[in-house]
């Protein structure tokens, strides 16, 4: 992609299908945010030395300035989606009121879409090509509206699931398979007996490799994952405490409580009730 300001305005959308045989021979890095979101396919995204597995419907946000390559295989076609956005164009507001937004653009990292989220995000991704292809003179505020849409909705349906990597072990695909096997199931009950099974791994070599590569347990990042998920249904639903905390995959309403506040250092609802007031609150873990 040949990057010019003057005629993308800060804001770039382009869709390729790449032949797994593609690979990029070199490393580059960018002075905007990148937003990679492979629709069909797979590849491997290399970050600063780090090589991650994106298989479809994985997203890849590369903050600004971070050196980083591409190479896909497999045996069919892949189709990726990439946004290019500088950051200077999302207003500061936008980040004021959601500095966790502003914490993943500045930090490179896989994300794992929930169900529930990729059609909506692949909607986004379908009008931002489209106003990018037959522009006019309101696309540009309207692309600046679906890259602020975007992101809500990546924070809102996606696992970021190396915000605390141990990157001197490499990545693993058999801890890749655990965290999306635990993406999709959070909601239910969960041992470590049955992720195993389904990612084909014995519970004991699971729990060593998953403490190794991910930094922390696998029953901690079970809780992370349920706690986040916990964190935007309070921000973005009018839902009990209790509904939250079982849909979530807590059994006990008050054992979720007494979680979210080791975590979060509120309860429940004072998280609820502080970002009424555009104080956001952090997950902690």
């Amino acid at each position: 992609m040949k990057y010019s300001e003057d005629s993308i305005e800060g804001i770039y959308v382009e869709k390729k299908v790449r032949i797994p045989s593609f690979a990029m021979t070199y490393d580059h890095s960018h002075i905007y945010c990148e937003i990679f979101y492979l629709k069909s396919g797979s590849c491997l995204y290399t970050l600063n030395d780090t090589t991650y597995n994106l298989t479809e419907g994985d997203i890849f946000i590369v903050a600004p300035g971070d050196s980083h390559s591409t190479r896909y295989e497999g045996i069919v076609p892949c189709e990726r989606i990439v946004v290019y956005c500088e950051i200077e164009v999302i207003p500061q507001k936008f980040f004021d009121q959601n500095p966790d937004i502003f914490e993943a653009v500045y930090r490179s990292g896989k994300v794992i879409l929930l169900n529930r989220g990729r059609l909506q995000l692949e909607s986004i991704f379908n009008r931002m090509i489209e106003e990018s292809n037959f522009p006019d003179e309101y696309s540009h505020q309207f692309l600046i509206f679906q890259t602020l849409e975007l992101l809500l909705g990546i924070k809102r349906s996606g696992i970021f699931v190396y915000e605390k990597p141990v990157v001197t072990h490499g990545l693993s695909s058999d801890i890749e398979n655990a965290y999306r096997y635990i993406a999709i199931n959070y909601a239910v009950p969960l041992t470590l007996e049955e992720v195993a099974k389904n990612i084909n791994l014995s519970p004991t070599y699971l729990s060593r490799k998953f403490k190794k590569v991910a930094g922390i347990t696998f029953k901690e990042y079970i809780t992370y994952v349920r706690i986040k998920q916990a964190c935007q249904a309070l921000l973005t639903t009018d839902d009990s405490i209790t509904k939250i905390a079982f849909d979530c995959g807590f059994n006990s309403s008050n054992y979720f409580k007494d979680v979210f506040r080791r975590i979060n250092g509120v309860s429940p609802r004072t998280f609820r009730s502080n970002s009424k007031g555009n104080e956001l609150g952090k997950i902690a873990l």
